[in-house]
């Protein structure tokens, strides 16, 4: 069994003239995927690094450019994400764990091979590195990569925010603190769909959420509200207490699971 452990840089919208609006069905596109292949003795046996052409986003996000120092003229002759990713697809083998930091990165790679019609990928083996780290260190909230090696002293030798730069470091990491447990392994496409199923079911019920005055706690009529993804907002007025209240409701992780978590304010009308 081979772990790659992989990086992705993405390049995503930016209003640069009146007019311009963001692809709703990919909000980040990928222009690099760096990886590196560990053995089951966890020695580096091989490496992949390739920048690729944006096809949706074609101009680079000011942001991204000074991040990763990716500019246009980078990336305007490279191959497709199609081309990449089959290269890719080919560069795993058999019997390969992808892991990453954190799981922005496979987040990513599905909704791009999604968007891309690309199911080659095998996304049933996967180990969130981040996540074993937090656990050799014990740590309540997840830290950076960066930090990660300052504390386990890994020599810095490479630019941070190049995705076969980050992709490097994060083996290194990597080295210092798996400890072969397959039980860190798990099945992500499927954790994730079970994740969207209990977040979908959970956005159902936050809408009806009941507004509760904070200052004499009866509840209140809705004279607005709204859902922005996996936030809940709505407004209602307590004619005893005079007030405007302001009701949030969060889904949020809590040790591996979804739950909600409300909140009722007095709203001020000058509030941004």
């Amino acid at each position: 069994m081979n772990y790659i452990v992989f990086d992705l840089e993405f390049n995503m919208f930016f209003q640069f003239k009146e007019g311009d609006f963001a692809n709703p069905d990919l909000k980040n596109e990928i222009i690099q995927i760096g990886a590196v292949k560990l053995n089951n003795r966890l020695e580096k046996i091989g490496e992949f690094n390739s920048l690729i052409k944006p096809v949706i986003y074609k101009r680079m996000n000011p942001f991204v450019k000074k991040k990763t120092n990716i500019d246009i003229s980078r990336v305007a002759q490279r191959r497709s994400f199609v081309e990449v990713i089959k290269s890719f697809n080919s560069w795993l083998g058999n019997d390969s764990v992808l892991c990453s930091w954190g799981q922005d990165d496979i987040l990513g790679l599905r909704e791009n091979c999604s968007f891309f019609g690309i199911d080659a990928i095998p996304l049933d083996k996967f180990i969130n590195i981040q996540k074993v780290y937090m656990t050799y260190r014990n740590l309540p909230k997840q830290p950076g990569l960066e930090s990660a090696v300052e504390d386990l002293e890994i020599e810095k030798n490479l630019p941070f925010h190049d995705a076969l730069s980050d992709a490097s470091y994060t083996s290194d990491v990597f080295r210092k603190v798996y400890d072969f447990s397959e039980t860190a392994i798990i099945n992500w496409e499927k954790v994730q769909a079970e994740s969207e199923k209990k977040i979908a079911e959970l956005k159902t019920i936050i809408s009806q959420a009941n507004i509760e005055c904070p200052e004499c706690k009866r509840f209140v009529q809705k004279s607005s509200a709204v859902t922005k993804a996996k936030k809940y907002f709505a407004f209602g007025y307590c004619a005893e207490c005079n007030i405007l209240i302001r009701h949030v409701s969060r889904i949020v992780n809590k040790d591996g699971e979804y739950c909600i978590v409300s909140n009722n304010s007095i709203y001020e009308k000058d509030e941004k």
